[in-house]
């Protein structure tokens, strides 16, 4: 295995950087250009491996559609060719994503008149799919898993005869994604409505717009807080971003302001620098931002700063067990770490750093969360090419602003 590693001889960054474009926002437009508007051009589209095969999962004309280990794509492919009239799929993946349930898309695609069959575990891919019209109506559907489950209905509904209305049992876990896909079918001219826990989707095609483009990704921008806190000098600048985002980890900039990082809006984007931190211990929920709790977790165990982190169910099921991978790794450095089924704290903090090799769990969050240590002393990374899941860019970027980086 490929190990890479990290130092920053000066501890200083000063840089701007343009971020990839949103794989939230990517997947969400491409689904929609295929089923909707065949002529869309879609600007500064992710160039994450999720997205890849996102893209390649719509144009393949064959049976067989393996998505890796991209879970978007798993869920939004299996809606999209539930709608395929004349298509016969099989949806397959990693070892991982066929331990990754589907159980409650599935179970809203067939009552929606969807024939879906799973080839092995029940309620797991890989599934084999028979693609049909679908009528549409009215249906209930449990929000506590994974909210794609719900933007992947929400996305369909429009080709439906009935349209779609959703009703939302239990508390749905990153909701923001929801107001995400319910604002950009708006933009494209789809009628959705979302009000408390129902959301409808009128029957009705819009007409194609020219061009829709992307925003960068909030998610690969938390990298950066992270990096801006960890510095000794930070004036980093990152262009694109909307200061009304409506991607889910906008609120990133919220959360590492108290730890002590100033993020300001400047024209087109925003300028990252060194702030204060103004609290002694945190506790905070991240239920909406689940993607944001590994930079989180880093930056506490780094500042030696005793923090609850809650609201991490879904981490079991992601790409790794995060909650685990995390335990496991953020101890190497001495921090005293307890995890609990949806939460980890941070009972003490890092004691030791240099040296030490972080492993990334084929996990491409890990590698980025853990790699901005590398300002405060040498360290080396497992897998590096992870990060191309979502960011391929992540290394280079860092040589940019001054990282030294080896590969062995």
């Amino acid at each position: 295995m490929e190990i890479l590693n990290l130092s920053h001889p000066t501890k200083k960054i000063i840089g701007k950087i343009q971020v990839p474009g949103s794989k939230s926002e990517s997947n969400r437009l491409l689904l929609l250009k295929y089923l909707y508007f065949p002529n869309l051009d879609i600007g500064r589209l992710s160039d994450s491996r999720d997205s890849m095969y996102m893209e390649r999962g719509l144009n393949e004309k064959g049976n067989d559609i393996n998505v890796g280990d991209a879970g978007t794509a798993m869920r939004f492919l299996a809606a999209f060719y539930s709608t395929q009239g004349g298509r016969e799929v099989m949806l397959s993946g990693t070892e991982r994503m066929h331990q990754r349930p589907i159980g409650i898309l599935v179970d809203a695609l067939r009552k929606l008149g969807a024939d879906i069959q799973y080839i092995e575990k029940e309620g797991y891919p890989p599934v084999k799919i028979k693609g049909a019209e679908l009528e549409g109506g009215t249906l209930e559907i449990d929000g506590s898993v994974s909210s794609q489950f719900i933007s992947a209905l929400m996305m369909i509904g429009p080709g439906m005869r009935a349209g779609l209305t959703l009703k939302i049992k239990g508390f749905s876990v990153s909701t923001p994604y929801i107001y995400l896909t319910a604002n950009l079918m708006r933009r494209l001219g789809f009628e959705v409505s979302v009000s408390g826990e129902e959301v409808t989707i009128k029957s009705l095609i819009p007409k194609s717009p020219k061009t829709f483009p992307v925003e960068p990704d909030w998610s690969a921008a938390s990298y950066w807080f992270l990096m801006a806190l960890l510095a000794e000098k930070a004036e980093i600048y990152l262009p694109g971003f909307r200061q009304y985002s409506l991607q889910g980890d906008a609120f990133v900039s919220g959360l590492f302001d108290p730890i002590g990082v100033e993020s300001h809006f400047i024209g087109s984007g925003f300028r990252l620098k060194k702030g204060v931190q103004s609290q002694e211990r945190f506790s905070m929920n991240l239920i909406h931002n689940p993607d944001l709790a590994q930079t989180l977790a880093v930056a506490f165990v780094a500042k030696n700063i005793p923090a609850r982190i809650s609201g991490l169910q879904t981490l079991r099921i992601k790409e790794t067990d995060r909650l685990a991978a995390l335990k496991t790794e953020l101890e190497k450095t001495g921090a005293v770490i307890e995890i609990g089924d949806d939460y980890l704290e941070i009972k003490s903090g890092l004691q030791k750093l240099e040296g030490i090799t972080f492993n990334t769990y084929e996990d491409h969050r890990m590698a980025m969360s853990f790699a901005p240590l590398a300002l405060l002393a040498p360290i080396s990374i497992t897998d590096p090419g992870v990060v191309a899941k979502s960011y391929q860019s992540f290394w280079a970027d860092l040589e940019k602003v001054g990282f030294k980086l080896s590969r062995f």
